[in-house]
């Protein structure tokens, strides 16, 4: 008999944890549904995961800007 451990998804964004809003879609995905109420997500950059006690933890980080 196999056990099968679920790993819950932890999504970071400037110092605070966003809403895992479908954990059946991706995370980028789950990034997108949020730009849709803070702009600064649009151009984010998804890194990670990280197992941290058990969990992935995912960082978004904004794209720097080019400027020219």
């Amino acid at each position: 008999m196999s056990h099968l451990e679920i790993v819950h998804r932890i999504i970071q964004f400037d110092g605070r944890e966003l809403t895992d809003l479908n954990p059946t879609a991706s995370v980028e995905d789950v990034v997108k549904l949020h730009a849709l109420t803070n702009p600064q997500l649009v151009t984010a950059v998804v890194e990670g995961p990280v197992i941290l006690d058990g969990k992935r933890v995912y960082t978004v980080q904004k794209r720097a800007a080019n400027k020219g």
